[in-house]
């Protein structure tokens, strides 16, 4: 599929997912908050794209803009989160840029009935060093790894992916203490320039459908059944997945709760050689803690996704997330994010294995309710099979400064 013919099949999935949130929106909204972020700043990297066998390091400026604007009110929530952000690289490399954004939209139809839509974007290549997250961790907003994004079986190749993501889900509460829930979505995943692969773009078609039943105030059991549904632009290459859970949510206190999923996923890959099957573990973790003026998020998954290979690869995702309020707008934080890959069919160029590492410390200042300073230190590690282990280690200072809202 040509580029132009990339481009319109993103903008269509970006329309139809936008109808979907629209009715969404709040008419009048009893609040608003909206607000820009700003940062600036200069880092120097010692591989800031992970080159394979051994990049150069390399000093860079940076800047990024983030707005955001939320609505709410008795029945309504939607917010609204974009971001661009831009390096330039003093020596060896070009300038690179990303962006996207992320739509959320919420709404009590009634007492019982609940509708949610999606509808996100991102733009970005594939392994390069960023400016990492500042404040406090959010256990709402703090996301899991997100499927797909990105794809690490294709760091150090210097290569874009643009990703579409939309979907439109419902609860729906039959009984004081039994409810069920139904979601749809389609992903979009496509590649820029950069490599001599031919890349094979993707569009992923998913549903799901549980139930849950509250046994007390804290705890709730249930089933989820998933199923996914991969074509790519060229029609030898295909996959399905499927995977039935058992699931769990508990409030351990007023400070801890998580929620728990355990199952089995099947997954097809299907090469211009043939059809490969496996089966394994499915389930995901989601518990945080907030205490004071700490919180803490660990979250983990077992799943499946296609890659720009051509496999539809088994899928493992760890991360902790901790940060420390010193002062009303002074913070520490600290994440470390794990990801492996591995094939499910030998028929494709993609390694047998690969496995992403990060950590990331930053540490942010406030002189005014407006204006903040900080420093972050960065590791990064990508070890792909017969491919080497390149890594990277990124040091930065930056200045921020918020527009608008302030709480």
């Amino acid at each position: 599929m040509s580029d132009r013919s990339v481009a319109r099949s993103g903008a269509a999935l970006l329309l139809g997912a936008a109808v979907t949130v629209a009715p969404l929106a709040p008419v009048a909204a009893q609040e608003t908050r909206a607000s820009v972020d700003v940062s600036a700043g200069g880092a120097y990297s010692t591989n800031p794209f992970l080159v394979r066998g051994g990049g150069d390091g390399a000093l860079s400026t940076e800047l990024a803009i983030t707005p955001q604007v939320s609505f709410v009110d008795e029945r309504d929530q939607a917010s609204l989160v974009a971001h661009y952000r831009r390096s330039d690289y003093l020596t060896r490399y070009n300038s690179a840029e990303a962006y996207g954004f992320s739509a959320l939209g919420q709404r009590a139809m009634s007492t019982r009935l609940n509708l949610r839509a999606n509808l996100s974007f991102e733009s970005s290549i594939i392994g390069q060093s960023g400016l990492g997250v500042v404040g406090v961790v959010d256990p709402v907003l703090t996301p899991a790894p997100v499927v797909g994004t990105p794809d690490i079986t294709l760091i150090g190749l210097n290569q874009r992916q643009n990703s579409i993501f939309s979907s439109l889900g419902a609860d729906y509460r039959l009984s004081a203490r039994d409810s069920i829930n139904g979601q749809v979505s389609l992903t979009r995943i496509s590649y820029g320039g950069g490599s001599n692969l031919a890349l094979l773009s993707s569009r992923t078609t998913a549903a799901s459908v549980g139930y849950s039943r509250s046994l007390s105030e804290r705890v709730s059991i249930g089933v989820q059944g998933m199923g996914s549904w991969i074509d790519y632009d060229n029609p030898a290459y295909a996959g399905h997945t499927y995977s039935p859970q058992a699931t769990l949510n508990y409030q351990l206190s007023q400070q801890v709760n998580f929620s728990a999923g355990a199952g089995v996923v099947f997954v097809s890959s299907t090469t211009p050689r043939g059809t490969s099957t496996t089966t394994g573990f499915a389930g995901n973790f989601n518990g945080c803690r907030s205490a004071g003026r700490s919180v803490q998020c660990v979250r983990a998954s077992s799943d499946a996704q296609p890659t720009g290979l051509g496999d539809v690869s088994r899928r493992m995702a760890a991360s902790v997330d901790y940060s420390y309020r010193l002062r009303e707008s002074d913070f520490v934080r600290g994440s470390l994010e794990y990801s492996r890959l591995t094939t499910t069919s030998d028929n494709t160029l993609q390694a047998p294995r690969t496995d992403y590492l990060t950590a990331l410390g930053t540490y942010e200042r406030s002189f005014t309710r407006r204006v903040f300073a900080g420093a972050s230190i960065g590791y990064r590690r990508a070890s792909v099979s017969g491919f080497g282990t390149p890594n990277d280690v990124t040091f930065r200072l930056f200045l921020r400064t918020r527009l608008g809202d302030i709480r």
